[in-house]
């Protein structure tokens, strides 16, 4: 069996369509999707890894949210931060 060349472009993009889809499929539910990503810190490549997420969520009609926190975060802040968000309804 031969390799078979993928085009991660062009899958991304079906991807993508499909998740903006079914975003629109939802707001016409009544939900919201959406996402809130936290950022620790000003690590160079996580600030880029989150502003292609909100990237992606602005492609894929979903609400996003960076939270930017301080490299002095505490781990226990930190997770109460996560868990409001989870206890969150409006964050799907």
């Amino acid at each position: 069996m031969g390799a078979k060349i993928i085009d991660g472009k062009a899958l991304a993009a079906q991807v993508k369509e499909k998740a903006a889809q079914d975003a629109l499929a939802l707001r016409e539910q009544g939900v919201v999707p959406s996402l809130v990503v936290f950022l620790v810190g000003e690590d160079p490549a996580s600030a880029v890894y989150v502003r292609g997420k909100a990237k992606d969520c602005a492609e894929c009609n979903i609400e996003g949210e960076v939270v930017r926190l301080p490299a002095d975060t505490t781990e226990a802040d930190l997770l109460a931060r996560i868990e409001a968000a989870n206890s969150d309804d409006s964050i799907t």
